[in-house]
């Protein structure tokens, strides 16, 4: 009986995600903060070791198992994947798992034949292909990794439409037909990306989404299935067209398309009224304006500055206590629309403040999600804020709002880039003592001379770009927090995104854009062999040196904190030496392993490495527990 092992698996997947993040109501005081991550980490290393044998030893064999599974087995998976992934909170921390048993079940539906089998595991994959799209949708810097979880979706997705042939829907059973008619409708999401998407894929998802209407509109469908919930069909499918919007950031949309989607916009609120207890359950109304709103703009009926006026008052009207996502929608993306809907370049004193403002709400709103809320959710709405971020002059910086998020989201990661800051810093200005030479072309110096000059620049600099280092990781961040086992090939691949992700997050704005070198080398190794981006030759940037430099601190900080590495207890600084040593030449840069050798530089890395590091914890509690009094 595997049953017992799942169960245990989802309860200790549960603990982990709620001791990686502790709420401040566990603790005392800033020295309690530190200490309590310490100890759930070391609760974590230990569920996490027992979950990786759970893997090895149950899951990874029945997975790479060809023998016919029994309907035991069957109900078991079924039972497991439904609580690994709850659609309407999905988490990409246990999606992957579930992946592997869908695809598990979906080789022995098509060697058993069975057709109403095949049917259920061809909509589970559509769902599972939905998932991960979304998820890695957010990595704009490489679309390919989501466009192949959407072709994937649409794959299984054309194999389950041939059932609506009028031969073959006939004779499928109820729960078959109830399948068929999801998928025929929810697939055409899988146009969608958080990134935002084109005319052209605009135009296919209208195409999609005409397809579904003509199901409904067809009475063949409906006499075949009377039984069949035909108002939630049509209501899903209106709600469809709305959502297209949802992905459209200062983009056009075609006339062609917008006359298509403008009047079903407007159905939908309509059918909305007609039994707004009834559809409230489907979707709360302010969800809904935000889009009729955003129509009746696009096609001219509200002028801009109206447009802008119903925004904020929806916005004023918000839930700011509730996470579920049609509330995670209205708290994000209401705001979000007002500033879209702004010239950033020639915005009013007014403007100004609400945008700076929306900034503040938005991050207070993350540092109060529920331990354990809808992470994916939250990104999926969150990431096209941090995408499109406008900085003005004098209000909040990019930098402090990826710092805010970082802490917001993850503190281990939040203090990770202060340590690293702090690490680059030292080493910077032990190295500039002693070598200078190797910061000559650092922000422009021709000369020893001339780096001697700006000698406190250089290590503002360094600092800086060390702090800004994995803004990267944010819109990838429930794949950052999996614990409990190892990472997948393709959430590998996701992760080895973060370095060119936060470049191009960077880039942008006049707080950030010159340390966009920093973020995005510094994976790489020193001579460019290894690491990635692996297109990215770090020999030609003029910030070579300081890539290097953050290299170093950010291998040393991961390599000896134990809070936030659930697999191992972390380094001493002398094992460090050992590996940089080793390393030298290739993976470091050569001049490190003499620098480290240095009584004072020894002695203010060790500082930083242990007071150092709980201070940073501490000022960590102080941030979380100053946003929270805040909110109170």
């Amino acid at each position: 009986m595997n049953k017992e092992a799942f169960d245990r698996y989802i309860s200790r997947m549960t603990e982990i995600r709620t001791l990686s993040s502790p709420t401040l109501a566990e603790v005392d005081d800033a020295d309690g903060y530190s200490r309590r991550l310490r100890d759930n980490f070391k609760k974590i290393g230990s569920l996490a070791r027992e979950n990786r044998e759970m893997l090895e030893t149950v899951v990874f064999p029945l997975v790479d198992s060809d023998e016919g599974l029994s309907e035991e087995e069957i109900g078991e998976i079924r039972s497991f994947g439904e609580e690994l992934v709850d659609s309407q909170t999905v988490e990409n921390l246990y999606g992957a798992v579930m992946s592997l048993l869908s695809g598990r079940l979906m080789r022995d539906a098509e060697k058993k034949k069975e057709e109403d089998y095949l049917i259920q595991q061809l909509q589970t994959q559509v769902v599972v292909s939905h998932t991960f799209m979304y998820m890695t949708s957010r990595i704009h810097t490489n679309p390919s990794i989501a466009q192949h979880f959407r072709e994937q979706g649409l794959a299984f997705s054309r194999r389950l439409l041939r059932y609506l042939d009028k031969d073959k829907f006939p004779g499928l059973s109820a729960d078959a037909k109830e399948n068929v008619l999801m998928v025929a409708r929810f697939y055409t999401t899988l146009y969608g990306s958080a990134a935002g998407i084109s005319p052209d894929t605009i135009h296919e998802w209208v195409l999609a989404l005409e397809g579904a209407m003509t199901l409904y509109e067809d009475p063949f469908y409906r006499g075949c299935f009377p039984e069949y919930n035909w108002d939630y069909f049509l209501y899903r499918t209106l709600e469809y067209y709305s959502s297209i919007l949802d992905y459209v950031y200062r983009g056009k949309i075609a006339e062609e398309d917008l006359a298509v989607i403008a009047p079903k916009v407007k159905a939908q609120e309509e059918l909305w009224q007609t039994d707004p207890e009834k559809f409230d359950a489907y979707t709360i109304h302010p969800m809904l304006l935000i889009s009729l709103y955003q129509v009746q703009h696009l096609t001219g009926e509200i002028s801009s500055e109206e447009y802008r006026q119903r925004l904020r008052e929806l916005y004023r009207e918000r839930n700011r206590e509730a996470y579920d996502f049609d509330n995670l929608f209205v708290n994000i993306r209401c705001g979000l629309d007002m500033i879209l809907s702004e010239d950033p370049k020639g915005s009013t004193e007014q403007e100004k403040a609400e945008m700076n403002q929306f900034y503040h709400d938005v991050l207070d709103y993350a540092f109060r999600m529920p331990n354990g809320g809808t992470l994916s959710e939250l990104l999926e709405l969150y990431t096209p804020v941090l995408y499109f971020f406008v900085e003005v002059p004098g209000r909040i910086t990019f930098e402090e709002m990826g710092l805010r998020s970082l802490a917001a989201f993850h503190p281990p990661t939040y203090v990770h880039s202060m340590m690293v800051a702090g690490l680059s810093r030292c080493l910077c200005s032990h190295l500039l003592d002693v070598a200078p030479e190797l910061f000559i072309g650092v922000l422009g110096t021709e000369s020893v001379e001339m780096v001697r000059r700006r000698r406190e620049e250089m290590i503002s600099f360094t600092y800086h770009a060390a702090l800004c280092h994995d803004f990267g990781k944010l819109p990838i961040l429930d794949t950052v927090f999996i614990y409990g086992r190892k990472l997948m090939d393709f959430e590998f691949e996701i992760i080895k995104q973060h370095p060119a992700l936060g470049a191009s997050l960077l880039k942008p704005h006049e707080s950030t854009g010159s340390y966009a070198d920093v973020a995005l080398g510094h994976h790489r190794w020193y001579d460019n062999t290894r690491g990635y981006p692996e297109d990215f030759d770090t020999s030609k940037s003029p910030v070579k040196t300081i890539i290097d430099i953050v290299a170093v601190a950010d291998c040393m900080d991961a390599a000896t904190d134990s809070i936030g590495r659930s697999y191992n207890q972390g380094k001493t600084l002398l094992d460090f030496e050992k590996e940089l040593k080793e390393g030298s030449g290739t993976r470091y840069a050569p001049y490190m392993p003499e620098l480290f050798q240095r009584e004072e530089v020894r002695r203010d890395l060790t500082y930083l490495l242990t007071q150092g590091r709980q201070i940073q914890y501490k000022n960590a509690f102080l941030l979380l527990r100053e946003v929270q009094e805040m909110a109170e």
